[in-house]
């Protein structure tokens, strides 16, 4: 440890450092620019409060910033500067006089780094040098890369994916520059110019496609772009997940030197932002700005009294802070026994995103109060987000407060400020033996709709996804992360085809185990399960990752589970049979691994199993505040987070339960010891020693890893099944393990959970001439809905955590046919999250209760619709009679748009009826062309300007509202409310009218009406010219007329699809530049989600209307044209798609360079909706009043039969449907039949009469010309 008044010098000048900040004071925060610059290179540069680079708030582990990498293009080698991995470092890094050097030596090239902040512009200059000692010629070339932010820190970790995807880029090869521009969501927003830039002779290279640069498949530190002969691609533009990396090389005889000079930095605008270009351009000036930089550093240093030694602690002690050295915080004791920081951090207002330092002045020396309130000030000035609390002198502090703060806080000051440890050595980590496996799969020539990544098995109950290793022994992975989403009610997990990803209880954003990482290009897996061979210590996954080697593997997602097969050669033959599930309905998943012995001779074998411990919402805010321990009486691992919130008194836990005797079982919960410095989970450093250190307790970088060891015999099998689950208190986390552990507890939760999954998506089975619909239709569609958007609401690409208003009402009704209880549990729970007002939370937080209120104009109106469907389908009318509480909370304040809100029951209840009536009556006010008014949002969140100041208006909101009034005025009228149904029918006529005058605009629907009355979706508009969302719904409503009707959908296929690149657009074309702002959906780059892409939500609306005119042909087409499975069916098709083939894709991007490609996938509402759409509309099949079913078919006249098989939900009543259409002509039911007695067609439509009597019913029916369906 060094103390700060230690001057660690080195005789090439200037102090050696472990982290330090790098910048100059600045009383003006738009001005300020710093970096985080580690002793490794790597780090993260922030201009004001803008991160530039990724690694402001890092993941524990995590290494990102400006790099640098030196290929030997002779050699075929490659290495980043600071990285000692493949060589060794004659020296390290210093600073001084506001200079950071860096020096590394490797294959006989010495690279020197110099970095400082350029005195007076938000900017860096980094100038590196190429010496070769060795003795003959080298071909070299130097390559940057930045991971673009653009954006406040925290927003950006929330949810990276979408921060991503408002960045576009652009090269200046001139001035070998890259610029980058976030694109603006809000006026109020303001946002500055990135320009990386590399100046100096020769060809320049670039690309800012990080998947291209990345490459799917590879460890980080061995990118697509640095493999021998790879050149950089020149992409630039709408890259949806950005980089700035720059390549130019050079020719170096015997001790020659070049020179590159890199610049990072922003300006105001893309003028200022090429000045700085041109500044690095200039040897001359870049010499200026080194030399200024230390002047101004020494000048500074002067000014405070400091010493170089005192400056530099304050930049390290800053930089330790900032990253949450574990050595810098309070006791261990006063985290395991703290009650929670989070009451007491909004006391002396506390900011989410800023680092905490306690002191206690009462205790401290009065010189290291002094010292640290100038410590803080100068922090302050660099722009660093750091907050001070005395909480000897703080005003409003509780009894414990204190203690809670100092639990929290990442540095705690006592008698003294502390000492700083040195910089670490950075010894290259050596590798894991590893197993070897072949390389090559049986064929398998069963699989359905293979695309050279995967397909399904025969029954299309499983995705089976073959990685084999290519040339370079690298498995070959689907081109984006094909996931799993498994949940009960309480708990769930993503699994990718090569890793363990985010699991979570009861909130799956509030209150993650493990982290969500929301990286599709390297799927960084927060979990592993290793075997390690005991004899060799060689060391495999069980899973595809994250180690490398092991030979090929087969993944099997089905429904609950996912299943990983491989087979290892070497050094022992042995089977790997790992399947992962969730318990059918208590908070625990189940990793099963089966290890078959198919050599000749025992063997002594360990598996290991690894996760990463959040207990909140992010590792690097709350992962900190884990605290650890072992039961020993069950072995088990516990940890818990008493700054949690509502999950304080939640308990993880972790265990093993083996079906074969254990030798041992090794434990810790100390990652930075599991993994070891330098190192990730593809080579942990604890398996290279002989056991787990056993270390638990407070204060580390926690998680969860056990390792049994076992032996297996020549031809057995050998089962360890390993928990990860939460529980409300540490008896029920244990009460739950011991339930497990019991002999056989593993398989009967396998059974239950398996079951529950076949016997409830079973129930629905059809046969089509699509045998791809086939397989969404029967299982996967409704899979999805359920595990992902209903149970879980998380996904690889958003994890939301909370209950959409609008979002699982919809879904909710897809699942009628099969869960019908979990549609009326929808209903009920939606009700009790509507104000009395009438307004409702647009989304919110179970089990908080804590969500956002809106000015959306949709949200509430879709409890009458989806309440009066699901009566009408089971004819439960009595679900209107349920009570249920109306919330209060303060109003939304004039100009807010949206506030976060924590609700409370206001003593009042009224039926669902009742919430109803007021949903609607909110909802009845009109503009000045007699259409509802927009809100902020009314379906389309994008669009949340159009009506801001409360004058626009929304076509869609009036034929949505027709058809709310159509449904709910008859059963006003059924319960006696006479008045109220002539009321809304009266509203309805003349909404009618406004639709069809204001409404409509000589070809099409316009979209609606800004505030100052101008039109949108219209022929006058230049962008948005036409939305399909008021197309498809004036024919859902009844409103157009047939002429209109045809006219406007005719005006869908012209504009809005396109069969070649097997899209239905929302809306064209895409907002860009338009005069007016109709919201953050013109933030969106073009063609993306909402902006002109395919919404698949919307697209499904679209079907449904062409199957409602009588369309026959277009909407199976159109259906196809939807379907995953169809998109990604052949090579090409997957190379274009990307995403998984098996579930709905959000959205499908629409314009170049990205046309056809999947967005994000699972987590969306189009799944309900397309199997609404494909059973109810195009197949026909529907229920009314859970008496009756009626089937009235809109297929293709060239389809010559389908078939439905429907079992009664909670009965055995078995419907099989034959449906046959001889003549070539569906128009038409002509013919009946019922377990052989005939029924008349009433209207073009059967009428089936449901007998729940537990029997199989054979329904037969013929389809041809004649008959009207009403």
């Amino acid at each position: 440890m060094r103390h700060p008044s230690v001057n660690d010098a080195r005789p090439g000048g200037g102090l050696v450092f472990s982290t330090v900040v790098l910048g100059g004071p600045s009383p003006d925060q738009h001005s300020r620019y710093a970096i985080f610059s580690r002793a490794d290179g790597t780090g993260f540069s922030q201009a004001g409060n803008v991160a530039l680079t990724t690694g402001a708030q890092p993941e524990p582990g995590t290494r990102d910033g400006l790099l640098f990498y030196v290929r030997d293009l002779d050699a075929g080698t490659c290495w980043r500067l600071g990285n000692p991995a493949g060589g060794s470092r004659a020296a390290g890094s210093t600073y001084e006089n506001g200079v950071v050097r860096l020096d590394h030596r490797q294959d006989e090239i010495e690279a020197s780094l110099t970095t400082c902040v350029v005195p007076g512009q938000r900017a860096e200059l980094r100038r590196l040098v190429l010496a070769n000692r060795s003795s003959r010629t080298r071909r070299l070339d130097v390559t940057s890369l930045a991971e673009l932010v653009l954006n406040e820190p925290a927003a950006h970790a929330a949810h990276p994916g979408f921060s991503k995807l408002f960045i576009q880029t652009e090269a200046e090869p001139a001035l070998g520059a890259i610029l980058a521009r976030r694109r603006q969501r809000s006026p109020q927003e303001s946002w500055p110019v990135l320009v990386h830039v590399l100046a100096g002779e020769g060809p320049l290279q670039w690309e800012t496609d990080r998947l291209q640069w990345r490459g799917r498949g590879r460890h980080r530190d061995e990118p697509a772009a640095l493999a021998p002969g790879a050149i950089l691609g020149g992409n630039t533009g709408n890259v949806l997940d950005p980089v700035a990396s720059l390549r130019r090389g050079c020719t170096l005889a015997p001790d020659a030197t070049a020179t590159f000079t890199f610049l990072l930095g922003v300006g105001d605008d893309r003028s200022s932002a090429l000045a700085l270009a041109q500044m690095a351009a200039d040897p001359e000036a870049v010499g200026i700005a080194f030399a200024g930089a230390a002047a101004r550093a020494a000048s500074d240093v002067a000014s405070r009294g400091w010493t170089p030694a005192e400056d530099t602690f304050a930049r390290e002690l800053a930089a330790a802070i900032l990253e949450g050295d574990p050595r810098l915080r309070a006791p261990t004791g006063a985290l395991a026994h703290g009650k929670g920081a989070r009451p007491a951090l909004a006391k002396p207002g506390f900011g989410a995103g800023d680092a905490l330092v306690v002191a206690r002045s009462a205790t401290a020396q009065p010189k290291t109060v002094t010292r640290l309130a100038a410590l803080h000030a100068f922090w302050l000035e660099l722009g660093l987000p750091i907050r001070l609390v005395d909480v000897s002198t703080a005003e409003g502090l509780a009894a414990g407060d204190a203690e809670a703060l100092e639990a929290f806080a990442r540095l705690v000051v006592g008698d003294g400020l502390p000492a700083l440890p040195g910089a670490d050595a950075l010894l290259a980590a050596a590798a894991l033996p590893a197993w070897q496996g072949p390389a090559l799969l049986p064929p398998d020539d069963t699989l359905r709709f293979f695309n050279g990544c995967g397909g399904f098995n025969a029954d299309g109950s499983e995705y089976v996804i073959r990685l084999e290793p290519d040339g370079e022994g690298r498995l070959h992975l689907p081109p984006l992360p094909w996931t799993n989403v498994i949940a009960n009610d309480r708990f769930g997990c993503i699994i990718s085809e090569t890793a363990l990803g985010s699991a979570w209880c009861d909130n799956s954003r509030e209150n993650r185990l493990t982290p969500w990482s929301n990286d599709p290009v390297l799927d960084t897996p927060s979990e592993a399960l290793y075997l390690r061979d005991e004899q060799t210590g060689a060391v495999a996954s069980c899973l595809p990752g994250p180690v490398a080697g092991g030979g090929a593997c087969e993944v099997r997602h089905g429904f609950g589970y996912t299943r990983y097969l491989r087979h290892l050669s070497a050094p022992a033959q042995l089977e790997l049979e790992t399947t992962v599930f969730v318990d059918r309905d208590r908070p625990v998943r189940l990793c099963r691994v089966r290890v078959t012995n198919t050599g000749t001779a025992a063997r002594r074998l360990s598996l290991a199993a690894y996760s990463q411990l959040v207990l909140g919402g992010l590792a690097a805010q709350d992962g900190r505040l884990v605290v650890t321990s072992r039961d020993a009486a069950s072995g088990a691992l516990l940890a818990g987070n008493r700054s949690a919130g509502v999950f304080r008194d939640h308990v993880a836990f972790a265990a093993a339960v083996a079906s074969t005797p254990v030798a041992a079982v090794h434990v810790t919960t100390d990652r930075a010891a599991f993994l070891g410095p330098g190192r990730d989970a593809s080579c942990p450093a604890a398996l290279a020693a002989p056991a787990l250190d056993g270390r638990t307790g407070s204060g580390l970088e926690p998680c969860f890893a056990l390792q049994t060891v076992f032996e297996v015999a020549a031809g057995q099998a050998a089962e360890i099944t390993f928990l990860l689950g939460q529980e409300r208190g540490e008896d029920g986390a244990l009460a739950l393990v011991s339930a497990l552990s019991t002999p056989g507890a593993c398989e009967e939760a396998w059974t239950r959970a398996r079951d529950f999954w076949r016997d409830g998506l079973g129930g629905l089975q059809v046969t089509t001439p699509s045998p791809a619909l086939d397989l969404m239709l029967n299982g996967w569609l409704a899979y999805q809905t359920l595990s992902c958007r209903v149970r879980g609401r998380s996904a690889f690409y958003q994890s939301g955590g909370a209950f959409g208003y609008r979002d699982q009402l919809q879904d909710s009704l897809s699942l009628l046919p099969m869960w019908p209880e979990l549609t009326r549990r929808q209903v009920v729970l939606h009700a009790g999250h509507q104000f009395s007002e009438g307004d409702v939370l647009h989304w919110w937080h179970p089990p908080l209760e804590a969500g956002i209120r809106t000015r959306f104009a949709d949200d509430l109106l879709w409890l009458p619709y989806i309440a009066c469907e699901y009566a009408r389908q089971s004819g439960d009318w009595g679900v209107f009679d349920e009570a249920a509480p109306y919330l209060t909370a303060g109003p939304l304040p004039d100009g807010e748009d949206e506030v976060f809100v924590w609700a409370t029951d206001s003593g009042q209840r009224g039926s669902v009826f009742e919430h109803c009536c007021r949903a609607l009556d909110r909802s009845l006010t009109v503009g000045a062309h007699g259409l509802p008014l927009f809100g902020t949002g009314d379906w389309n969140d994008g669009m949340n300007r159009v009506g801001r100041q409360g004058r626009g208006e929304s076509t869609w909101m009036g034929f949505f509202l027709v058809s709310i009034i159509d449904a709910f005025a008859p059963l006003c009228e059924r319960r006696g409310d006479h008045a109220r149904a002539a009321r809304y029918r009266a509203h309805r006529g003349k909404l009618a009218a406004a639709l069809n005058d204001g409404g409509w605009d000589g070809g099409w629907y316009r979209r609606g009406y800004y505030d100052d009355g101008a039109p949108l979706g219209s022929h006058e508009n230049r962008e948005c010219r036409i939305d399909a969302l008021a197309q498809a719904w004036s024919v859902l409503s009844g409103v157009a007329s047939s002429e209109r009707a045809e006219a406007a959908m005719d005006q869908v296929e012209s504009q809005l699809i396109s069969d070649d690149e097997r899209l239905v657009r929302l809306l064209t074309p895409p907002f860009v530049d338009t005069p007016r702002d109709p919201g953050y959906i013109r933030g969106y780059v073009a063609g993306v989600r909402e902006n002109g892409g395919q919404y698949t939500h919307a697209a499904t609306w679209v079907v449904r209307a062409m199957a409602q005119l009588g369309r026959r042909d277009r909407a199976a087409a159109l259906l196809d044209l939807l379907n995953p499975v169809l998109h990604a069916a052949t090579p090409a098709g997957c190379a274009r798609y990307l995403v998984e083939p098996y579930v709905v894709a959000a959205d499908v991007y629409g314009a170049e360079p990205h046309v056809g490609r999947g967005g994000w996938t699972w987590y969306t509402g189009s799944s309900g909706w397309l199997q609404r759409v494909a059973l109810e509309s195009v197949l026909g099949v529907q229920l009314e009043e859970g008496e009756v079913l009626v089937v009235a078919p809109c297929i293709p006249d060239d389809w010559p039969r389908f078939s439905v098989e429907w079992r009664l939900p909670g009965d055995r009543t078995t419907y099989e449907i034959v449906v046959a259409n001889p003549g070539g002509c569906s128009a038409a039911v002509v013919a009946v039949t019922m377990d052989g007695e005939s029924l008349v067609p009433c209207a073009g439509r059967a009428r089936l009469p449901l007998r729940r009597d537990g029997a199989r019913h054979r329904v037969e029916i013929t389809l041809g010309e004649g008959g009207i369906k009403a």
